[in-house]
């Protein structure tokens, strides 16, 4: 199950990196939604044709840290739930 590795700070967005770039095909992460001020980055499993999450973007105009890291929680309790029921 994925979980938050490490936050990032660009100088536009906060960035939860979920996985390591390494279990992604080089050049696959690309942006796979968008809701408000989050984008959730994603891309296809290495020796796969599975996508999966890579990470989780916020804007730094539209919110503060605390906001961020309070959405990626409930972002990823989604996430989980959803493959839970996927199983």
């Amino acid at each position: 199950m994925i979980g938050i590795i490490e936050w990032k700070r660009t100088g536009t967005q906060y960035v939860a990196i979920l996985q390591v770039s390494d279990r992604f095909e080089p050049g696959s992460i690309r942006e796979l939604e968008k809701h408000g001020a989050e984008t959730i980055l994603g891309g296809t499993l290495v020796g796969t044709n599975k996508t999966d999450w890579y990470a989780l973007a916020y804007s730094r105009a539209e919110l503060e840290f605390a906001e961020a890291k309070d959405l990626a929680r409930a972002t990823l309790d989604r996430y989980r739930d959803e493959h839970r029921r996927l199983g």
